[in-house]
């Protein structure tokens, strides 16, 4: 269940700076072509730039996110090696073509995510020294920064041995319950892990509740509401040391059960029969997967079930109606129903990321939404993960659909229907085929329609001109 990705960390890479000399990695990308007779001059022009004016806005605008205090999408540009080295999208700079520089058209805010992020754009003159200086090679004559940061296992992209102590990662195991030489008090296994509790805080469990206590509390717990008069007088006359075991088991086979605890699941798939937003236009079909819930817990299905028909129940078993049902879990979340063609792009990734985020915290006892800006700083999710698993909701549309609860019985109305109209459609056919086109020509040619055609030809006449 994990989502963790090992991969290499970001290198740092020592660059020498010469006004008369080529860089190390201008020889690669020179790649043993002859030397530009003006690079020497170019180099010296742009470290000149670089010392003057790209250094204080790149640390002003750009270093914070990327090198001086933290590494976002995997981009250090503290120096130079870093920089043509590029982060987890691209390479930033385009020697070879400065114009088509990846970081040109994030400042410029031709592509997204516009940098600097959640600032205003650069002025153009800032941009026009940028683009200067990639064109005279993005020469560097020392590092932003003294010493490199210390880059977090987050920002390496490479999960530590810890994370396999994660809580949600830990497997089941057998615990044996705690023994007491006095154990009357526990009723059960469970009560004794109680007991060894309350003896750790020197607390001594309350002395036992009587059976009007008892009947209530599991009335309210397990299906919601007080028991009747009746059933209080039933159960204090029932003498059987089982009397409340049974009592457990008939509220744990009521329709209520279900409707009860299903509720807690439905809070944590964020159920709505509504919309949301401004509109909240109502959800028709909501209530399949409400219902779905509800079932699940009534029929005690299987965790692993229950868990994989919400996420893919229409392909998982495509003709079981309560797993079509189930997929409800995808769609349940706020939507704004009234978007304008530019938001299309921007509210469809909102459904996706919060298809995956409630999926995180509802099934793997991850917060992975997070990870959505930056690699997530407690949860074991790099923000490449994050995006792997988002993508496998590409494929999940929400839409309104009226789910057949009785595939049988319809199938079976259906084959008699067919039966009774299947000779009516062959007559249809043979008529229009043998029959139609002679028996519209002897019309065409009758005198009733001759007739009908005089009563026709009749002057219009308008209200106003009536008495």
């Amino acid at each position: 269940m994990r989502l963790l990705t090992i991969t290499r960390a970001l290198g740092c890479l020592a660059v020498c700076c010469c006004a008369v000399t080529l860089a190390a990695e201008d020889a690669k990308e020179k790649s043993a072509k002859p030397l530009d007779p003006e690079h020497a001059k170019k180099y010296a022009e742009g470290l000149k730039l670089f010392k003057e004016k790209v250094r204080p806005l790149l640390m002003d605008r750009c270093g914070t996110c990327h090198g001086v205090d933290v590494i976002e999408g995997e981009f250090d540009l503290t120096d130079r090696g870093s920089l043509l080295k590029g982060g987890a999208t691209e390479a930033a700079v385009n020697l070879k073509e400065p114009k088509e520089s990846y970081l040109m058209k994030l400042v410029t805010h031709k592509e997204q995510p516009y940098m600097p992020y959640d600032e205003e754009r650069m002025a153009q003159a800032d941009i026009d020294v940028l683009q200067k200086w990639i064109e005279l090679g993005a020469p560097y004559d020392k590092p932003l920064v003294e010493e490199k940061i210390a880059v977090t296992p987050w920002q390496e992209k490479t999960i530590s041995e810890d994370a396999d102590k994660f809580w949600s990662f830990q497997k089941l195991k057998v615990v044996n319950p705690p023994r007491f030489a006095d154990d009357r008090w526990a009723n059960n296994e469970i009560d004794r892990f109680i007991l060894a509790k309350l003896g750790e805080k020197g607390i001594s469990p309350n002395t036992r509740a009587d059976k009007r206590t008892l009947i209530r509390r599991a009335y309210y717990d397990l299906v919601g509401m007080p028991p009747t008069p009746a059933e209080v007088k039933s159960f204090l006359n029932d003498n059987d040391p089982q009397a409340y075991s049974k009592l457990i088991d008939k509220l744990l086979a009521r329709e209520e059960f279900g409707e009860r605890w299903a509720r807690h699941w439905l809070d944590v798939s964020r159920f709505a029969e509504s919309h949301g937003f401004e509109q909240d236009y109502d959800r028709p079909y909501a209530y399949h997967f409400r219902d779905f819930v509800i079932q699940a817990f009534n029929q005690d299905m299987p965790f692993d079930q229950f868990v994989r028909w919400q996420l893919a129940g229409d392909e998982i078993a495509p003709e079981d109606p309560q797993a079509l049902m189930a997929t409800g879990f995808l769609g349940a979340g706020v939507f704004p129903t009234q978007i304008t063609a530019n938001e299309v792009e921007r509210t469809r990734y909102d459904a996706l990321d919060d298809m995956a985020a409630t999926t995180g915290n509802a099934m793997l006892g991850l917060s992975i939404g997070c990870a959505r800006c930056h690699d997530h700083k407690f949860d074991p999710i790099p923000q490449g993960d994050y995006y792997r698993f988002v993508s496998t909701f590409t494929t999940a549309v929400r839409s309104n659909v009226e789910v057949d609860m009785t595939p049988e019985k319809t199938a079976e109305l259906l084959a008699a229907w067919e039966k009774k109209h299947t000779p009516k459609e062959l007559a249809l056919s043979k008529y229009e085929k043998n029959e139609l086109q002679k028996n519209f020509e002897q019309w065409l040619s009758s005198e009733d329609l001759k007739n009908q055609a005089m009563l026709v030809e009749t002057d219009w006449i308008l209200f106003d001109q009536l008495d």
